[in-house]
Formats: C-alpha cells, sequence, structure tokens
C-alpha cells in the first residue's frame, strides 16, 4: 500500500506544499520519489510577496480564528492585578480626557476644541467605540504610526546619509497602516529586501534603490548582515542579542555561534566568522534561525531573506514575533509594558505573562491586523483608567503612566497652534527627540527642550500672531475666554482655581492683549502642553 504525505517544502515553514511516497509494506523495496519542486527565482519585491502569500495561507494560527476582546483582556488582567496588589484601579477618565487621550495615540495631535465640545455633548452611549473606529481609518493614524516605525528603524543608524531614504520608508508604513496591510506582511517586505547598489548611479541619486520604502530597513543596518540581523531580532522579536557578535552573550541565552548563523541569512555570498582568538582564522559559517530552523542547502541569497522572513514570523513555535509588536503597542498606549521594550528574551522579566501570552496569540490568529489591536486596547477599562504614578511592579495596569509626547507629536501640535513655521518644526522635533525603544518610564525632558518653546523668538512670534490669539482677543468674557485657551491649547477646561486665577491676571494687565498672549506662552510652555495624562 502506498500512502501520501504532505510535509513542508523548506523545514516545514517555506509553506509550500509538495507530495513524497513512502512504502509501508512489509517488504520494503526502493521507490523513486518525485523531483523536488525548484524553488521560484525571488529577486523582485513581487516575487517575495507572492511567495510570502504561499507560506502564509499554509500558515496554521491563521486558519483559526480566536475570540478575545475589549473586557476578556479586562477580565483577565484584573483578576491577576488583584492577586499581587493592594492599590486599588484607577477610575475610569470622563469624556474630556478621553477625547484628549485617544487623539493623541490615534493621531499624535490634541482634538481641536470645537471637537472635544462636541464629543462631551454627544449622548450616545458608544460613542467612545465609535470614536476609536473613527480615528482608526483616518490619514492621521497611518501618518502617526509611519512616523513611530521610521523612528524605531532609524533611530540608531549610522548609515550614511546619501544611501537611505528614511521619508521613502516612512512613506511606505503610511501606505500600508491606510491600507490595513497586516503587520507580518509588512515585516517580511523589509526583511526580505535586497537593495542593490546601481552602477554609475551617485548614492544620493537613488544609488541604494531607497526611494523603494521596505529596502531602507537594510539600508539603515548598512547593508552589514550582523547589524541586520541585530536589527531582525531586536526589532521584531523584542531579544537583543547584539553582544554575541563577539562573545557568548553575558545576561541571556545565545551564542556567539548563534548571532553569526542568524547572520548568514542576510550575506550577499559566503559569510565567515572570525575566531575569537585568532582573528587570521576564519570559519564559513551556514545559516540557521535563532530558534533552530535550518533552510536546505544552496540557497540564494533572496531565497536565503525570503527563508528567514518566513522564520521569523510563519514558524508557529516563534511566539516572540507576535508577543515584541503586541509588547511595544501596549507600552506606547498604556506607558508600561509586559515587558521591558527589546527585553523579551526567555529569562527576562515580565508581569501578568499569561495575558501578554494571550493577546499576542490572538494577535497572530487574527491574521497580525494592527487594528484590531490597536481597537482592542483602546476600548478596554486598563487603557481608559485615570494616570497615576507607578514604583511598584505589582501595581502595573492599575492606572495609565503619563508619558511625554514624541517628538513628532509635539511639533505636530505647535504647528496646530501657530500654523506653518518653517524650520521651528524640524527644531522641535530634532530637541524632542528620544530613543523609542526606551520604556516610557525612562523618559526625561531636558533643559533644551524648555529653552527652546520658552525663547524661541519665531515660536513667540507667530504665536502672537496666530488664528488662536485672534480669536481669543474676540471673546470679551474673560471666563470664557481662558476656558477656550484651556481647550485650544492643553485639551481640557481650565478648573475654577485656574480660572479664578488668569482673570485676576488678565484684570491686572496693563494690556489686555498683551495679557492673552502671556496666557498663550503659559500654556504652551507647561509640563501639561507635552505631556499624554
Amino acid at each position: 500500500m502506498t500512502v501520501l504525505r504532505p510535509f513542508w517544502l523548506i523545514c516545514s515553514l517555506l509553506g509550500a506544499f509538495t507530495l513524497a511516497t513512502f512504502s509501508v509494506t512489509a517488504a520494503p523495496r526502493p521507490v523513486k520519489k518525485p523531483p523536488q519542486p525548484k524553488l521560484p527565482d525571488l529577486k523582485t519585491p513581487e516575487d517575495k510577496l507572492q511567495f510570502l502569500s504561499i507560506i502564509r495561507a499554509g500558515f496554521p494560527a491563521l486558519r483559526t480564528t480566536a475570540h478575545f476582546n475589549s473586557d476578556d483582556l479586562d477580565t483577565q488582567l484584573e483578576r491577576y492585578i488583584e492577586k499581587g496588589t493592594s492599590t486599588p484601579l484607577a477610575p475610569i477618565v470622563d469624556d474630556e480626557m478621553f477625547v484628549r487621550r485617544l487623539y493623541i495615540d490615534a493621531t499624535g495631535k490634541f482634538p481641536t476644541s470645537q471637537q472635544i465640545k462636541d464629543f462631551v455633548a454627544d449622548k450616545d452611549p458608544k460613542k467612545r467605540a465609535v470614536l476609536i473606529d473613527k480615528l482608526l481609518e483616518t490619514d492621521e493614524f497611518a501618518r502617526k504610526w509611519a512616523r513611530y516605525w521610521r523612528t524605531v528603524i532609524f533611530y540608531d543608524s549610522e548609515a550614511n546619509k546619501n544611501s537611505i531614504n528614511p521619508q521613502a520608508l516612512e512613506d511606505w508604513f503610511f501606505q500600508g497602516f491606510k491600507q490595513g496591510h497586516p503587520w507580518d506582511r509588512m515585516v517580511a517586505e523589509m526583511v526580505s529586501a535586497s537593495p542593490k547598489r546601481i552602477p554609475n548611479v551617485k548614492p544620493q541619486d537613488n544609488g541604494h534603490e531607497q526611494n523603494y520604502g521596505p529596502n531602507n530597513f537594510i539600508l539603515a543596518a548598512e547593508r552589514k548582515p550582523e547589524i541586520i540581523a541585530s536589527m531582525t531580532a531586536r526589532i521584531f522579536m523584542g531579544l537583543s542579542i547584539g553582544c554575541a557578535e563577539c562573545h557568548d552573550h553575558p545576561f541571556d541565552q545565545w551564542k556567539r555561534e548563534q548571532f553569526h548563523e542568524m547572520a548568514t541569512f542576510f550575506a550577499p555570498g559566503k559569510y565567515y566568522m572570525t575566531d575569537q582568538n585568532d582573528p587570521t582564522e576564519k570559519s564559513v559559517m551556514t545559516a540557521k534561525f535563532l530558534l533552530g530552523e535550518e533552510p536546505p542547502p544552496g540557497l540564494k541569497p533572496d531565497q536565503l531573506r525570503v527563508a528567514v522572513a518566513a522564520y521569523l514570523i510563519y514558524n508557529p513555535d516563534n511566539y516572540w514575533f507576535a508577543r515584541a509588536y503586541v509588547n511595544r503597542i501596549w507600552n506606547e498606549l498604556i506607558g508600561d509594558g509586559f515587558y521591558s521594550v527589546d527585553s523579551l528574551g526567555p529569562d527576562k522579566d515580565v508581569v501578568h505573562q499569561l495575558v501578554a501570552n494571550r493577546l499576542g496569540a490572538t494577535f497572530r490568529s487574527n491574521g497580525f491586523d494592527t487594528k484590531w489591536l490597536f481597537r482592542v486596547i483602546f476600548n478596554t477599562r486598563t487603557y481608559q483608567r485615570q494616570i497615576g504614578t507607578i514604583t511598584n511592579e505589582a501595581d502595573l495596569f492599575t492606572a495609565v503612566r503619563p508619558a511625554r509626547l514624541r517628538s513628532y507629536e509635539v511639533a505636530d501640535n505647535v504647528t496646530q497652534l501657530i500654523g506653518e513655521n518653517g524650520g521651528v518644526s524640524k527644531e522641535i522635533a530634532s530637541t524632542f527627540e528620544a530613543d523609542p525603544s526606551i520604556p516610557q518610564r525612562e523618559l526625561e525632558g531636558s533643559i533644551q527642550q524648555s529653552l527652546l518653546l520658552m525663547n524661541n523668538g519665531t515660536l513667540a512670534s507667530k504665536l502672537q500672531n496666530s488664528e488662536l490669539q485672534k480669536r481669543l482677543v474676540s471673546i470679551k468674557d474673560n471666563k470664557s475666554l481662558i476656558q477656550e485657551a484651556f481647550l485650544s491649547v492643553l485639551a481640557r477646561k481650565p478648573t475654577d482655581p485656574e480660572i479664578r486665577r488668569y482673570e485676576q491676571f488678565l484684570k491686572e494687565s496693563a494690556n489686555r492683549n498683551e495679557g492673552i498672549n502671556d496666557i498663550l506662552w503659559i500654556l504652551m510652555n507647561s509640563a501639561e502642553f507635552v505631556t499624554k495624562r
């Protein structure tokens, strides 16, 4: 009797099914195996995407759906929190604070005073979920998160500026998020990219094919296999393996050989590891993924890059890929991660691991749909809690940690106040720039940031002549003026003590217009203007 059994074409992961014949009779006799199908050429992005779609279709976790909604997440998380801490859960924020927080996290900008008023006045009990769905479909959502990932990839890059195009990468991310491309597809395009040096074309004239967005992930790593391997593991798996390039990792399980086997996937030809003790001796390495997967021998460099993308994303045992994305987004929205960002290794500290596991697994089974994840988190009670300063690990997620705005968010909100401003936004973006892979709790402001907002002449001049200033001048009632100023600059109404204090300030001002200018300047220079709360 002859039995036909399917098996994975490339080490159980490259997803193209073929058939092999096995004899199971009592007296086995040699059976001529059919020729293995030849892998297609995978030189163009279209080739790679087409083949990766075949791999994706064979991914077991994508054949099923998992139910895990916002209420499920809250229920499970709150049960674990109550077991570990006596700290009460923070109350849910009111509509005014919710709309401010959501606009910042979804679009990077404060809501306008009219948007705040309209939302607060809306009587629909489901208005929060409705607004979440609305903002997830905006260009502002796609642009905000495109900027975030551009910063993640380029923050530490030492690549030659003529050989990269960060804007092309950002625009590619923007189109992907706008069109709803799943996270696995976008990562696969970046990891499998193979930018080539175009002969007789200057680098600044697209000589490294940097105008094609995904190529810039490889170019940010200077096309060096070691840097590409390190960035791939760190950004897309949350595993910091860079130390293992020169020696076995001192605090984790990664060995030097593992690092260089991973780097081999990204080499344009043979890849060598230098001997630790004798730099003149080198060993030829064979490609092997961090979790042990080995591709068949003889794959070309472009095929190897598709192979490593498949191992990274579609290996059913590689839960780090989905979990790393979930943990980063959770950290950005809640102010703390389940793990520290980029520290998801097997021996790393983690809080509420079962919740992190389930959220990551459900993200994967939902086809790596990024908007699904944002929608789930935004709708949770956990996301909608009031802010609190958290010092004890056991108290994590009992409140939302206050977080500093990203540099481009500060710049956009200044532009929203004063209009186009030439180089001011660029200066703000540069001065407020911070590593997006540093946990929110460790981000701090600087004297330079404060001095920039306080002393920049162009900024002060444009604020005094802004449309907002003119609108405030036209408001004759001081209380109404102060309320509109707070709503327009800080996206909230003033408290009663603040109203009284600023009313007194206006009464004592020799010139009312100058008093209004001073109020705007004070509000823009408050810590609240650069903080998510």
